[in-house]
């Protein structure tokens, strides 16, 4: 009875990491995070800190640092115009949260996460395309390299996006 008991406990506990797993088809579920989706996560973590700070100009220079969106100055400006009335149109910022990670391929990653605000959330898309060097290629690119470049950085209130995967 006691066996019984704990394997119940156990089963349980483990209930919600199972749930967490996202294993896509022909893929097998790996205990150690890619470390590439952990460079990319902390990248915008920190982009999004920046912007709960008010310092958006100097975040979306940092984040898009070798992007050919720093190309478009009118686009970036109005995004940026966007993104300082934020906490006019929807609150205080409380924390953010990544809501999805996935990579396509070996250079593609999309990445999305909740903005939270005290009176509505803000979705906020990011897309990282890993772009060949002639020191590195596909194969031994790692995620310390630097070939990994933003480029969509959007954000919406459209939150009927969220039930769709990246």
């Amino acid at each position: 009875m006691l066996c019984k008991r704990v394997f119940m406990i156990v089963l349980i506990m483990s209930l919600p990491l199972i749930a967490v797993v996202d294993v896509s088809p022909g893929q097998e579920a790996s205990a150690a995070p890619d470390p590439v989706l952990v460079t990319l996560d902390a990248r915008v973590s920190q982009f999004l800190e920046g912007v709960s700070l008010g310092q958006v100009k100097s975040a979306y220079q940092e984040l898009l640092a070798g992007s050919q969106l720093l190309k478009q100055t009118d686009s970036i400006k109005k995004l940026v115009e966007k993104t300082n009335r934020l906490e006019k149109h929807y609150g205080r910022y409380r924390e953010f949260e990544q809501i999805a990670a996935k990579r396509i391929g070996n250079d593609l990653v999309l990445l999305k996460y909740l903005y939270k605000c005290e009176n509505f959330p803000v979705a906020w898309c990011f897309a990282f395309y890993r772009t060949p060097t002639s020191a590195t290629t596909t194969a031994t690119a790692t995620a310390k390299d630097d070939t990994w470049r933003a480029i969509m950085v959007r954000f919406d209130t459209k939150l009927e996006m969220l039930c769709h995967q990246p």
